[in-house]
């Protein structure tokens, strides 16, 4: 009898482990067993397989390393709910790079938590002078991590590596390092987790994260304020609170993650909320061409397009024009390349009077900018105060983003920009939004070209249409025959 009930005992002590690791696996939060991710943690978690590069840029406290310490883990189990190894990988050990700030970062931030989702003694973690090296988990896969402190160092270990999965938590010293990170995961097509609250400011990464595009990469942002840790008011009042003496560009920084702005960037673009594609773009919009004109470098050519519905203007094309010397060729050039655009008003430097002059004889006008040389501090005010209301910016018009990103203010003269001389797209912003006409609310007009190949399409429509509907009703007839046969031989 007692032998029975210590094997009933054990029975169910073998089960209550079984059923413990397997709400371990399916835990988000370790201390929870129930708790699950947020909508944009989950959209994460689904991603991942699909999208090679994943970038989450986030608040504080929002919960992105623990995203990543969970797919991390279910990598290394192999136990990820809905991924599993590609054919290609075979049955080779996992290798996992686990990259951070520094070796006390891992230590200390990164390895407890991977440790969290993995079940007592089935790994082993393998240190070297006190610092965590790497875990060696039962089923033959491995995390080997690696400090981003020198990284120069950093960069020649990382080469040494051909891994399945790579995850750099925190933003690196150098776009270097994430480049190198990603040569990595090429020879196995494998994954890059990438998280990190950008406090630093670095273009270079900035660039290459927003670039993204699926379906290589994605990028996700993470708001501190989307963690349930700060669901009630009281906590968000709270939160909000211990911030408001933080600089604009911080405070929004670390709630959302938003790319932090260097104190002497005289632009603070936004990219989620500042750059967007207009939606159904057409020619017949109305249109404002603005161009900062210069024979010896470039002219800065912007074209700026009015939604004839919400009255917002975006910023659909921005190049410069080179290696043109002759004024009458490059006004032309102009013309022919904004050709059928519905142009409603053209504006130039009235500084460069060769170019109006020139655009006038060719039969185009151009308007002026009223005062530009004192008003400078008013129009850059302006494109600032418009972007994210009444402007928006094309993600085709690199160029001009960048410029907004690189602009600084001079540290030695106050009210100078450091080389604003060769922002001629920036110049050609400005005078654009301070020309801008007023929203009248009417519908764009189409030329008669396109009334017409409209007209076309829509009774291209209807004749498909009505051939389907005498189908229809052919089909419906044969129908009814068969029916009344069928009756009749009954």
């Amino acid at each position: 009898m007692t032998v029975q009930v210590d094997t009933q005992d054990r029975v169910l002590a073998v089960a209550m482990k079984r059923l413990e690791r397997m709400r371990l696996a399916e835990a988000f939060d370790p201390i929870k067993l129930s708790s699950r991710p947020t909508p944009v943690q989950q959209s994460v978690i689904d991603d991942f397989g699909r999208i090679p590069v994943q970038w989450i840029v986030a608040g504080n406290q929002s919960g992105k390393s623990q995203t990543c310490s969970r797919l991390v883990s279910w990598v290394l189990t192999e136990t990820h709910p809905s991924w599993s190894r590609p054919a290609d990988w075979g049955q080779e050990p996992l290798l996992i790079l686990v990259a951070g700030r520094t070796g006390k970062q891992i230590e200390e931030s990164l390895l407890p938590k991977l440790e969290s989702y993995l079940e007592e003694g089935s790994y082993k973690v393998v240190r070297a002078g006190g610092q965590a090296q790497r875990i060696e988990h039962e089923n033959g896969n491995r995390i080997v991590f690696q400090s981003l402190e020198n990284p120069n160092v950093a960069r020649e270990r990382i080469q040494s590596y051909v891994a399945h999965l790579v995850w750099i938590d925190e933003q690196p010293p150098t776009v270097a390092i994430l480049d190198e990170l990603q040569r990595r995961i090429q020879a196995r097509s494998g994954y890059l987790l990438a998280s990190f609250t950008p406090l630093v400011v670095n273009l270079e990464i900035t660039r290459m994260v927003d670039a993204a595009q699926e379906p290589y990469s994605k990028k996700y942002q993470f708001a501190m304020l989307d963690n349930p840790l700060y669901s009630s008011s009281e906590k968000r009042a709270e939160l909000l609170a211990s911030m408001a003496t933080l600089p604009e560009a911080v405070r929004r920084t670390r709630l959302y993650g938003e790319w932090s702005a260097a104190d002497d960037a005289v632009y603070s673009l936004h990219y989620e909320t500042d750059v967007e594609m207009p939606p159904d773009y057409d020619y017949m919009w109305r249109h404002v061409e603005s161009v900062d004109p210069a024979l010896k470098s470039a002219l800065g050519l912007t074209l700026w397009a009015e939604h004839p519905v919400t009255g917002i203007w975006y910023c659909v094309l921005a190049e410069y024009v080179k290696g043109i010397y002759s004024p009458t060729h490059l006004v032309r050039h102009v013309r022919k390349r904004l050709e059928g655009r519905n142009i409603v008003r053209r504006v130039s430097d009235p500084h460069e009077v060769w170019y109006i002059q020139v655009a006038a004889e060719e039969g185009i006008h151009y308007d002026g900018v009223y005062k530009k040389s004192e008003r400078k501090g008013e129009l850059i005010k302006n494109l600032q105060e418009g972007l994210g209301t009444r402007l928006r910016i094309s993600p085709n018009c690199s160029d001009l983003i960048t410029e907004f990103q690189e602009c600084r203010w001079s540290p030695t003269t106050d009210n100078k920009i450091v080389n604003g001389s060769k922002y001629h797209l920036l110049d050609s912003a400005q005078y654009a939004v301070d020309n801008l006409p007023k929203f009248s609310g009417q519908p764009v007009r189409l030329s008669w070209e396109e009334q017409l190949r409209r007209g076309n399409q829509t009774r291209l429509v209807e004749r498909e249409l009505a051939v389907q509907r005498v189908e229809a009703a052919a089909e419906r007839r044969q129908l009814r025959s068969a029916a009344r046969i069928q009756r009749r031989r009954r």
